[in-house]
């Protein structure tokens, strides 16, 4: 390397905030979801609280009995790559408070129970045709589209 390259300044480059991009808020609020499968298959004890996108990627809190580790979640990792390889369909239906309750009860999951408190009617629900798994936001893409 020569003494001009090495005193060269690192491009800059703008890492794009999630709302600043409703493709990408999607392609984040999936992600979340995926990672929130993997965490339930891998570890049935798992309950998944709240996942939503940020200005800069995307979260999930898990009430799980054990901390995880680092080896878990490269284990997590390599199960979301295995999830999004299977391209997924998503299905939305506005559906009554009464039928989305009943549907998050159905799948144990007393947190989305929380979350449903605090949406006006209609409900619209967006689930994972093959898993189960239940949002109450529109904002997820079938897992090709990540």
């Amino acid at each position: 390397m020569s003494a001009a390259e090495d005193n060269q300044q690192p491009e800059e480059f703008h890492l794009p905030r999630t709302s600043e991009s409703e493709a990408l808020k999607k392609i984040r609020h999936t992600t979340s979801h995926v990672m929130a499968m993997a965490v339930q298959k891998l570890f049935p004890k798992a309950q998944v609280t709240i996942g939503p996108w940020i200005d800069y990627g995307f979260y999930y809190d898990f009430d799980n009995p054990d901390p995880f580790t680092e080896k878990d979640l490269k284990t997590i990792k390599k199960e979301m790559a295995k999830i999004i390889k299977r391209k997924l369909p998503v299905s939305r239906e506005e559906v009554s408070r009464d039928e989305a309750e009943r549907r998050i009860k159905a799948i144990n999951e007393p947190y989305k129970l929380e979350i449903l408190e605090g949406l006006d009617d209609p409900i619209t629900i967006t689930t994972w045709v093959t898993s189960g798994g239940i949002c109450v936001q529109d904002r997820m893409w079938r897992t090709r589209r990540i």
